[in-house]
């Protein structure tokens, strides 16, 4: 079964949840089309509130990183253009594709995506694994995570946890676990 998708593989870091009461500090995007990497984008954004210092921490943005890095509103066009005609990919789903289509529909753009889970798709491609958490899935596959908690290393490990599981054999499995809308 052959594939003609493009996947938008998307990591967000933000200053934490709901998403009505945080800010985008960083989004990366990686466009896949199967087998090869035929685009990115990245950048911070600057979330308008103070990054909290837990999470500053763990990402490593800092409110001097972002305070002259664009606005969600200025970076939401190149953002749409981007996931246009593509399956929205990311490694729980259920994190990034609401907090996206919020601040997306915040700003006057609407969101509807097909949308695959790589948090699910493991579960399933590799039910042997105790955990499935990016940072412990790529340990266990070999795969390098290089700026763990940071969109654009974690959006380029979430790429390359869906080509393994698309190189070997799991493009039906793949295509049955995408939601063609996703409701939450």
């Amino acid at each position: 079964m052959k594939s003609k998708r493009t996947y938008a593989v998307v990591d967000i870091e933000g200053t934490g949840s709901p998403a009505s009461k945080n800010g985008i500090t960083e989004i990366a995007i990686v466009l896949f089309d199967g087998k090869n990497i035929v685009d990115q984008y990245s950048t911070l954004v600057n979330p308008t509130i103070p990054i909290p210092k837990y999470v500053a921490k763990l990402t490593g943005i800092s409110d001097k990183m972002v305070s002259d890095a664009p606005f969600f509103e200025e970076v939401a066009p190149t953002i749409l253009k981007f996931l246009e005609k593509t399956t929205f990919v990311a490694h729980n789903a259920s994190f990034d594709y609401p907090y996206l289509k919020y601040f997306l529909e915040k700003a006057g753009y609407s969101l509807a995506a097909p949308v695959l889970c790589t948090l699910e798709l493991s579960r399933k491609a590799f039910p042997n694994l105790v955990k499935h958490g990016l940072e412990s899935l790529c340990e266990d596959l070999n795969i390098c995570l290089d700026n763990r908690h940071r969109a654009g290393g974690d959006a380029l490990a979430t790429t390359k946890v869906l080509e393994l599981i698309l190189k070997n054999g799991g493009e039906r499995l793949t295509e049955a676990m995408i939601k063609k809308e996703y409701q939450g």
